[in-house]
C-alpha cells in the first residue's frame, strides 16, 4: 500500500466519524431552533391575549383564525399552575384540507382581577416535522457527500504536493544498484526532515559505494597477484615430485598439496571471473544460440562423469536465441551443468528443457531440497564436496543479473534451475 493511500485511509475514518456528528448536532440544532422559534413566538402572543383578556373580561371566549386558535376555559383552583407554561406538539384536524395538520401548542393559566382561574390554549400551524426532516436530512446528505469530496480532493493535492520530495527519493532508489553508474540525486525541498534524509541516504549510498569499490579492487588484485606465485609453487611441487630421492610418503604429500593447490587456483580464477564481470569487462556481445551451446558441452561432461552412470534427458521445443558475450554465455551454461553432474547421485538423474525463453536443468540429488535466499551467494557450500568453492552458481547469478535473465530455484522431487530470458 503506498504511503498517500496508508495516509487516506487513516484520515478517512475520524472524517467520517467527525462529518458525521458534524450533521447529527447541524440536524437537532435546526429542529430546537424551529421548536424555540415557534415557542417565542407561542409566549409573546400569550402575553397579548393576557394582557387584552385581563383589561376586558367580555372577551373570554374562544377565538379561531387561519394560522393560530386559542381557547380559554375556566378551571378550578387546584387545576391552575400559575408559574408553568406548557409546550408540546399535536395535530388538529381541518375540515378544508381534510387532514390532521401539526401545530405548536402553549398551555398555560391565569387569574382574573375577580380571583377566577383560566386555562389559555394557544395553537400555531407549524411546519410538518417529517417533510422538514426529510428536507433537511437531504440537504444535509448531499452537502456532507460534498464536503467529504471536497475535502479528500484537496488532501490529495495537498498530500501529493507535500510527498513529491519522499517519491522523487524512492524512485532514485529504486533505479540504484551499487557498482553501477547513476544519476545524482536532485531533491530540492524546504521540508528539514526530508533534507536530512536526502543527506543520510546519499552519504550512506557513497560510503557503500566507496567500500563496494574497494572490495571490488582488492578481490581483483588479489586474484592477479596471486596468479603467478601459484603458478610457481605448482611448478616446484612437479619439479619435487620428478626428484628420485623422493620418498612414497613423500610424494603422497606433495600429491595432496597439490591437489589444494588447485583448488586455490580453481576458486582464484572464479574471483577474477566474478571481479570482470563485475567491472563489466565482457562489452563483446553475438546472438548466442543455446540449443548448439547445451550440444558443445553435454557430451563433454557426460563422458567426464560417465563412472555416475548418469540418465541425461534433452527436450528441445524451440530454439532459444538470446544476444550476451559469447565467453559469459560458455560460463553460464558450464557452470549450470558442472552443477548438475557434480551434485548427482549414482545413477541419478538429469533433465534439460529448452523453449524459445526458458532453459531448465533439472538433476537429482542425495541432498533434499536446498535454501534459495543464500543458494547463490558467494561461498555458500549447500554440500560438504571439499572440491567445492561455492563460487559456480554466484557466477550464473552475475552473468544472469548483468543481462536481466531471471534465474529460480525449485524442489519438486528434482533441483530444478530455471533461466528466463527477455
Amino acid at each position: 500500500m503506498k504511503l498517500i493511500h496508508y495516509t487516506f485511509r487513516n484520515l478517512l475514518f475520524p472524517l467520517l466519524v467527525i462529518l458525521t456528528a458534524w450533521a447529527c448536532c447541524f440536524y437537532f440544532a435546526i429542529m430546537h431552533e424551529v421548536d424555540d422559534e415557534t415557542n417565542d413566538s407561542l409566549e409573546n402572543y400569550k402575553e397579548i391575549i393576557i394582557k387584552t383578556v385581563l383589561a376586558d373580561t367580555t372577551l373570554l371566549h374562544d377565538h379561531v383564525d387561519i394560522m393560530t386558535k386559542y381557547y380559554i376555559r375556566e378551571v378550578p383552583e387546584s387545576e391552575a399552575k400559575l408559574d408553568k407554561d406548557e409546550f408540546f406538539d399535536s395535530t388538529i384536524y381541518i375540515e378544508i384540507e381534510m387532514e390532521d395538520e401539526p401545530v405548536r401548542v402553549l398551555r398555560t393559566w391565569f387569574m382574573t382581577a375577580d380571583r377566577k382561574y383560566y386555562e389559555l390554549t394557544i395553537m400555531t400551524s407549524t411546519l410538518e416535522k417529517e417533510d422538514m426532516a426529510e428536507a433537511i436530512f437531504w440537504s444535509i446528505f448531499i452537502l456532507y457527500i460534498s464536503l467529504l469530496c471536497c475535502i479528500l480532493l484537496v488532501s490529495h493535492f495537498v498530500f501529493k504536493s507535500s510527498f513529491r520530495p519522499l517519491y522523487t527519493l524512492v524512485n532514485w532508489l529504486k533505479e540504484y544498484r551499487l557498482g553501477k553508474q547513476h544519476t545524482p540525486l536532485v531533491n530540492e525541498t524546504k521540508v528539514d526532515e526530508f533534507r536530512i534524509l536526502n543527506k543520510a541516504i546519499q552519504t550512506t549510498i557513497q560510503r557503500s559505494s566507496e567500500m563496494y569499490d574497494q572490495q571490488k579492487q582488492f578481490v581483483e588484485n588479489a586474484s592477479h597477484e596471486l596468479q603467478t606465485p601459484l603458478a610457481i609453487c605448482m611448478n616446484k611441487l612437479e619439479l619435487l615430485s620428478e626428484n628420485p630421492d623422493c620418498t612414497e610418503e613423500q610424494l603422497f604429500e606433495i600429491a595432496g598439496i597439490n591437489h589444494t593447490l588447485r583448488g586455490i587456483i580453481k576458486m582464484n580464477k572464479s574471483l577474477l571471473l566474478l571481479s570482470r564481470i563485475d567491472n563489466k569487462q565482457f562489452p563483446d556481445t553475438v546472438e548466442i544460440d543455446f540449443n548448439k551451446l547445451i550440444g558443445k558441452f553435454l557430451p563433454d561432461f557426460e563422458e567426464m562423469y560417465e563412472y555416475k552412470h548418469i540418465q541425461v534427458s534433452y527436450e528441445e521445443s524451440g530454439s532459444l536465441l538470446f544476444t550476451m558475450n559469447e565467453s559469459l554465455a560458455s560460463n553460464l551454461v558450464s557452470n549450470l551443468l558442472k552443477n548438475a553432474f557434480v551434485h548427482n547421485k549414482e545413477n541419478g538423474t538429469i533433465v534439460l528443457t529448452v523453449t524459445a525463453r526458458t532453459l531448465t536443468i533439472a538433476n537429482s540429488s542425495e541432498s533434499p531440497g536446498l535454501n534459495e535466499a543464500t543458494l547463490f551467494n558467494r561461498f555458500e557450500k549447500q554440500t560438504h564436496r571439499k572440491d567445492s568453492t561455492g563460487l559456480g552458481l554466484a557466477i550464473v547469478r552475475s552473468i544472469a543479473t548483468i543481462y536481466g535473465i531471471k534465474v529460480k530455484y525449485e524442489y519438486k522431487g528434482l533441483h530444478q534451475f530455471i533461466l528466463t530470458f527477455k
